[in-house]
């Protein structure tokens, strides 16, 4: 019962805050939430002036990489690319994350460790630090409520010289030196209300606190709807969409050949926010699924419900359970050796170097 809830509400919110704005259902839906944006709003504003009444700066430069919106914009994908531009510039860097969704949410920050089984590790320290620490670019990450003591932790224990602040946007009691704010480019603001009536965390005004704005596209390109561009003349605003670099079996990292996914049949697992963005970006490759199973974000898979997805692959004659990477981590060992993942870049095309620029000036090449 939880499952589907779950997923019933994922489809409701997705429909009332990124719907058609002729959707009479969504309009009318938004309409009923509207009244809570208020008690939303001051709420925000009295928990932000608290945690500025308590910032705290870091001795290193620190790049914050967040939304405006709830989940699902691609904000990960970037925290791993700016993570690796540093380290192929020879700069030792450190992510710091919140750890969402982990069981074991101790007072003291730790640092992801990549040893036993990824399941039990997702749990431990979260599903996104998990799959940024033991991935294919690995970079080490600390875990914890208190980024600051999170951020000492990889200065005193990484000797990390630049760190990035994973959902950072809203963090305010830590200090940073680039704000980088992630927007889906199809819908940047979704229906432009405040949590419940629409997605934003914070109003539209916010983004004036950003210095960098990356709109991310779907694998096919959309038209940015609802911005006001002549707002964001002094901000350096990048495109840039998700690209497959290939498909890794989850339990070995061994490369999959999309034509051998085609011919071998496939059942999709996904417990993401968007999950329609992964499922156009199996299209798109040219994969289509036997079977569809769609969970909530972050969602800790049950033994039973892998039996079940176990059962699907054999009723429909399938090899492989494609999912995303960071699904991938919270499956069950016997589902994981049959799960395959796309591993995901990002091509920001001519507007590379505009991103690079920014990051250049923080640390400058010979410091």
């Amino acid at each position: 019962m939880k499952p589907f809830l779950e997923n019933f509400l994922e489809k409701a919110a997705q429909r009332i805050w990124y719907g058609s704005s002729q959707d009479p259902v969504g309009r009318v839906l938004s309409s009923l939430l509207s009244p809570a944006q208020a008690l939303y709003l001051l709420g925000l504003r009295r928990d932000q002036a608290a945690r500025r009444a308590r910032r705290k700066a870091l001795p290193v430069p620190v790049v914050s990489v967040g939304n405006l919106t709830v989940g699902g914009t691609g904000k990960t994908p970037l925290v791993r690319w700016i993570a690796r531009y540093w380290t192929r510039r020879g700069v030792p860097v450190a992510v710091l994350s919140r750890g969402y969704g982990r069981r074991h949410a101790g007072s003291f920050p730790v640092r992801v460790s990549c040893g036993g089984e990824r399941q039990a590790l997702a749990a431990r320290y979260g599903d996104e630090p998990v799959m940024l620490a033991c991935g294919s670019d690995p970079v080490p990450v600390w875990v914890g409520r208190d980024r600051w003591k999170a951020g000492m932790g990889a200065i005193r224990g990484d000797r990390a010289r630049v760190l990035v602040l994973d959902d950072g946007f809203q963090y305010v009691q830590l200090a940073r030196s680039l704000d980088v704010l992630v927007l889906d480019a199809c819908r940047p603001l979704g229906n432009g209300r405040l949590l419940p009536a629409g997605p934003l965390r914070e109003p539209p005004q916010a983004l004036q606190r950003a210095q960098v704005i990356v709109f991310m596209e779907p694998p096919t390109g959309c038209p940015a709807e609802g911005v006001d561009w002549s707002a964001l003349r002094d901000k350096t605003c990048v495109r840039a969409r998700p690209v497959v670099r290939g498909f890794l079996r989850a339990g070995t990292g061994e490369s999959v050949e999309v034509r051998d996914l085609a011919r071998d049949g496939v059942v999709t697992v996904c417990g993401i926010a968007r999950p329609q963005r992964f499922l156009a970006t199996l299209k798109a490759q040219g994969i289509a699924s036997e079977d569809v199973w769609i969970f909530g974000d972050h969602h800790r898979f049950r033994p039973t419900e892998c039996r079940r997805v176990l059962q699907a692959l054999r009723r429909r004659r399938a090899r492989w359970v494609v999912t995303t990477e960071k699904d991938a981590v919270r499956l069950s060992p016997p589902l994981l050796e049959r799960a395959v993942f796309p591993l995901l870049d990002l091509d920001f095309g001519t507007d590379g170097p505009k991103l690079t620029a920014r990051l250049d000036a923080l640390f400058p090449i010979g410091n």
